[in-house]
């Protein structure tokens, strides 16, 4: 198993513990595992790809919260893993200026 694969896992598994159960300084382990799965995991290629995708996930993320009895945990879940990505793309972006500066 590589770095990358482990920080997906861990960002999974964070993402659905944290939907049911509290866990302390959750945004602050989400911003970490998000900002290190940007930094890692996304590629130049698929750099717009995942950008795109953070701002539909942001946006739908509470679309579930209707659905009786499982709608609220897949909301939470939804959440948690925006969370991630926004952080992600955050490390998105510095990548990025990072390289028009380097260039």
């Amino acid at each position: 198993m590589n770095p990358v694969q482990i920080v997906r896992i861990v960002a999974i598994a964070v993402a659905v513990i944290g939907a049911f159960v509290a866990i302390p300084e959750a945004a602050l382990i989400m911003a970490i595992v998000g900002l290190v799965l940007g930094g890692m995991a996304v590629d130049a290629d698929r750099r717009t790809d995942f950008l795109v995708l953070t701002l539909v996930l942001a946006a739908v993320s509470s679309a579930a919260g209707p659905i009786p009895v499982v709608g609220e945990y897949v909301s939470d879940i939804m959440a948690n893993v925006s969370s991630i990505f926004n952080a992600g793309a955050l490390a998105v972006i510095i990548m990025v200026i990072k390289d028009r500066l380097t260039e």
